[in-house]
């Protein structure tokens, strides 16, 4: 009797634990289903923002507002989209189309009037897609075909000489989203080979500090031979003249350029 119950407490505790185990891998599915769910909704907006990655709407660049709409963000922040952009989330999201927060703006492109330019580099580094170059204290130029007409390069010039100019041309979200993608990862990349040489000149100080005091610490054990005594002797020697020399012309009196004979 004893053994059967024994076996059949057993089995009620496998049962238990099969059936635990099943509710925590359909949770898992859930979870990973919502997850996936939310990644594609917020891809399905990103891909109807223009990708001026201009920050208007608030956010830096149009993915993160994409990511900001899909947790409920209003749909109407993109003036560069203006309202195509909202009618086209409205109609994605199943929302009321709202008025544009803001001054709807045509597509343009910056230029830069190159006289003017005195080759600061600010606005190479404001551009958010990497359509400007040039190089420091020379000419920079804008490449029209690939600037999302951000206006970003326009407040960091201190000489003013960037227009934006209107342009009308085909959208390509598609290209700017990947000038974005790769002007961050070129931004990341470099922010890590600062970091790596930075620790390797910290690492080559570092040993030689060490080095130097090993150094000091054996010639402290070790008394030094007669030749390198002499020859600290004579350097000490040398400093000494030098410094006596340097306090005699300092201590000399100012030589009478005037040709006056003060004598009687």
């Amino acid at each position: 009797m004893i053994a059967t119950a024994s076996i059949i407490a057993a089995i009620a505790t496998l049962g238990a634990i099969g059936t635990a185990s099943t509710l925590m891998l359909r949770i898992a599915e859930t979870k990973s289903r919502e997850l996936t769910e939310k990644i594609d909704i917020i891809t399905l907006i990103d891909d109807l923002l223009p990708q001026t990655q201009c920050g208007e709407c608030g956010h830096m660049g149009c993915k993160p507002y994409a990511a900001a709409i899909a947790q409920g963000e209003a749909i109407n922040r993109c003036p560069p989209g203006g309202d195509a952009t909202i009618a086209a989330l409205a109609n994605l999201l199943d929302k009321p189309i709202a008025p544009l927060d803001g001054i709807a703006k045509p597509d343009r492109v910056a230029f830069i009037r190159e006289a003017e330019c005195i080759g600061c580099t600010k606005c190479i580094q404001a551009c958010p897609v990497d359509a400007i170059v040039g190089a420091a204290k020379l000419m920079h130029t804008v490449i029209a075909d690939e600037c999302t007409g951000c206006d970003l390069c326009l407040e960091p010039c201190p000489v003013d000489c960037i227009d934006m100019l209107p342009i009308e041309r085909a959208p390509q979200p598609a290209h700017y989203r990947m000038r974005f993608i790769a002007h961050n990862a070129r931004i990341e990349r470099e922010a890590r080979e600062r970091e790596l040489q930075r620790s390797e000149r910290a690492n080559r100080i570092e040993k030689k500090v060490e080095a130097q005091a090993a150094a000091e610490k054996l010639a402290a054990a070790e008394p030094a031979s007669p030749a390198v005594k002499s020859r600290q002797d004579e350097i000490r020697a040398a400093i000494a003249r030098a410094k006596a020399k340097k306090s005699a012309v300092r201590i000399q009196p100012p030589i009478d350029t005037t040709g006056n004979d003060n004598a009687h």
